[in-house]
């Protein structure tokens, strides 16, 4: 597995043009970010726990690769804060909602502002957070629909990254 980089995480993310796209994008880095974590729970680090146990665990098609059981099993043990828990937790329930939605949803939409209003690597930046909300409630004479949308996307972003630096970095 390629440890994650900043620079490629934000490359990546920056590449995406639309909401749908960048949640998945930030959907597999996160759970790129709990497969590396995982390993470090586990016995010593034994090479023969790792290869006939941890492994397996972890494959693509085991029980690991949920990144909702995979979180779960972390917060249990312990070894993850709760606000990190419930960042990565919305982040999953997020993707499900877009992917299942009828309609396209953009950054810009309601729905996608109320997501980062539950964000607490968003919300515990207070400039941040208000510089949105108070973008959001203005008349957009003064803010066009798309500096919005940036400002959402790179919000997102610097939520995205402040939760890989928790788990890896």
């Amino acid at each position: 597995m390629t440890p994650l980089n900043e620079d490629d995480v934000l490359e990546r993310l920056e590449g995406q043009n639309d909401l749908a796209s960048f949640i998945n994008v930030a959907h597999d880095i996160l759970l790129s970010g709990i497969r590396q974590f995982l390993p470090s729970l586990f016995v010593n680090n034994d090479e023969e726990i790792l290869e006939y146990a941890v492994k397996p665990l972890l494959a693509r098609s085991g029980p690991l690769d949920d990144i909702d059981v995979a979180l779960r099993l972390i917060y249990a043990l312990g070894k993850m804060d709760k606000w990190l828990y419930t960042d990565i937790i919305c982040f999953s329930q997020f993707r499900d909602f877009v992917q299942q939605s009828y309609e396209d949803i953009h950054f810009h939409d309601d729905v996608t502002y109320d997501f980062i209003a539950n964000l607490n690597s968003i919300t515990q930046n207070a400039t941040l957070f208000n510089a949105i909300k108070n973008m959001k409630f203005s008349d957009f004479s003064i803010y066009s629909e798309t500096r919005y949308s940036t400002m959402v996307k790179t919000a997102l972003t610097l939520a995205v990254t402040t939760l890989l630096k928790e788990l890896v970095w």
